[in-house]
């Protein structure tokens, strides 16, 4: 083997080893995102084309031990209120296009709550070990 496959072979198990690390360390955080709400504009002869809108919060929980229930319920409060922030957001900026605060908020919700359902499995899968 010459010197140049060497080189290259350690530098695959060191990005190999770094991006295991990153994985593991990946940020406490849920995505909550008001649903995309669709405007109709027109767009001359070319007839109409819709605009996606949506507002993007990020929840922050690693100050939390997600893994017990007191924490889980913390987590979902959390998603909630930017979930309604997000929402009424949208709805003040782009008022003819929302479709109301009780389905954005509930598609918000179940967005991010899929997300947060897995960190919490996660979470107590780990409290178990």
């Amino acid at each position: 083997m010459n010197v140049g496959t060497v080189q290259v072979a350690l530098a695959a198990v060191g990005f190999l080893a770094t991006s295991g690390l990153c994985l593991a360390d990946q940020p406490a955080e849920i995505m909550v995102e008001a649903p995309h709400v669709e405007k109709s504009t027109q767009a001359g002869t070319m007839g109409q084309r819709t605009q996606a809108l949506s507002i993007v919060y990020k929840v922050d929980y690693s100050d939390l031990n997600i893994g017990t229930h007191s924490g889980a319920v913390e987590l979902e409060k959390r998603i909630k209120d930017s979930a309604t922030k997000a929402c009424g957001q949208l709805a003040k900026l782009y008022p003819e296009t929302s479709e109301g605060n009780p389905p954005c908020v509930q598609g918000a919700m179940r967005i991010a709550m899929a997300q947060a359902d897995k960190a919490i499995a996660a979470a107590e899968k780990a409290e178990k070990k």
